[in-house]
């Protein structure tokens, strides 16, 4: 189920970016995929049939998938040349789900689990009404002509970086995935999980408020190649620990892997595909992680079962650093090439 959604999610992810910068509509759209997110997320309430259910999760996640996307993308158009500074308004949403998780998982295991759908309704309610306060964006750039998003497709720095992306994601949405699995099977609680992913979103808020700093300082080939020998390292220390509680260590790993490596990618896709198509960009990055989720679940599932969940992670540690140094060495050489 989760695969066949994650696919039309896919499809759908690139044609909300082009409307969106066809139209110059990237507000609306905004509010409108809030809105279906909102309203397929109640109608799970009204059935228990496994195929109803199937159909609305699909439409569900055709809606939801796009909806931070195209935020970051009126987010970008807003702070144009200063989008270093992105990651300081990222942070809000680690702030948010360290506020939400603890609670919410008391109320839910407090009452029904249909309290999980009200709670994301209610949620979502205040976000479209924060959405409706938001100012339109400031892009006066407007694309000529459906024809103009060929261009995208023959941009081979944006190719390369969508490839590379694809290969550093696809281990971390299978830790997503698998790691609740294999943290309870080395014998960690609930509780502690929790704990975990506290740590994690703690480790994300710090990087998130502090990402400018490295995109200033540093050349971004370095910064990737930080953000993906980190992947390395916190794979294959997972791999190698058998302690609940040294796994809740590799947790802090999280804000200089995920949160610097999405902060690293949107400013550079942005950089990439221009004012122009921004909305475009961003959803083409997230329809990347859309596959890479397919792909890392199944392939990721059939390792776990097959050699245990040390060897997926000893896998991932081995394609995160092959992918960084690699990817490490395409720039460089570029940006030689430039040179002369």
């Amino acid at each position: 189920m989760t695969a066949v959604a994650k696919a039309l999610a896919i499809t759908a992810l690139p044609v909300w970016g082009m409307m969106s910068d066809y139209f110059e509509a990237n507000k609306k759209i905004l509010i409108f995929t809030i809105l279906g997110t909102l309203t397929f997320s109640l109608s799970f309430l009204l059935t228990k049939s496994f195929f109803i259910i199937f159909i609305l999760y699909s439409f569900f996640m055709i809606f939801s998938s796009s909806v931070v996307p195209l935020s970051d993308s009126l987010l970008l158009n807003h702070l144009d040349e200063k989008a270093e500074q992105y990651g300081q308004f990222r942070v809000w949403g680690s702030i948010g789900y360290m506020a939400g998780i603890i609670p919410f998982g008391w109320i839910i295991e407090q009452t029904q689990s249909e309290a999980t759908f009200i709670l994301a309704a209610s949620g979502l309610f205040l976000s479209l009404f924060f959405a409706y306060k938001l100012p339109k964006s400031k892009r006066t750039i407007k694309v000529a002509s459906l024809g103009s998003f060929k261009l995208l497709f023959k941009n081979k720095d944006l190719l390369y970086f969508l490839v590379f992306t694809f290969l550093i994601q696809a281990p971390l949405t299978a830790n997503f995935v698998y790691f609740p699995i294999y943290f309870k099977s080395i014998g960690g609680g609930e509780s502690l999980l929790g704990i975990g992913m506290f740590i994690a979103a703690g480790s994300e808020l710090v990087i998130f408020q502090k990402a400018d700093i490295f995109l200033k300082k540093f050349k971004l080939k370095k910064v990737l190649l930080l953000s993906a020998v980190a992947f390395g390292i916190r794979w294959f220390l997972i791999s190698i620990w058998t302690s609940p509680v040294l796994l809740l260590l590799t947790q802090l790993f999280h804000g200089l892997t995920y949160a610097l490596f999405h902060v690293t990618a949107v400013s550079y896709i942005s950089k990439l595909v221009g004012e122009k198509f921004r909305s475009t960009g961003q959803n083409l990055y997230a329809s990347i992680i859309s596959i890479s989720t397919v792909a890392s679940s199944l392939l990721g599932g059939m390792i776990y079962d097959g050699t245990g969940g040390a060897a997926m992670y000893a896998l991932g540690s081995a394609i995160s650093l092959i992918a960084g140094f690699s990817y490490f060495y395409l720039l460089h050489k570029i940006e030689y090439g430039q040179k002369n």
